[in-house]
């Protein structure tokens, strides 16, 4: 899967789900932005097909991912 089909699969998801989310141009990649309850996550996904994520709220770092553990965490954490 190339990283536009990566980034379209996870947004169809956020949409199934019903969370809401903005898109934004950072560095060399597109950013989704997800609020929760309790945390705030930044998903980039990079032409080169790598995702990284940041999560503000409980202490985190920058981490690379699957789609599929992206996906996961974040309908988790927005739906409890």
């Amino acid at each position: 899967m190339n990283s536009l089909e990566q980034l379209l699969e996870f947004i169809s998801r956020l949409e199934h789900g019903g969370i809401h989310y903005d898109l934004k141009s950072v560095r060399d990649a597109v950013m989704v932005c997800v609020v929760s309850p309790s945390t705030y996550h930044e998903i980039e996904f990079f032409a080169d097909g790598h995702i990284e994520v940041q999560t503000y709220g409980p202490p985190s770092l920058v981490q690379t991912v699957t789609l599929q553990e992206i996906t996961d965490r974040v309908v988790r954490d927005v739906n409890g």
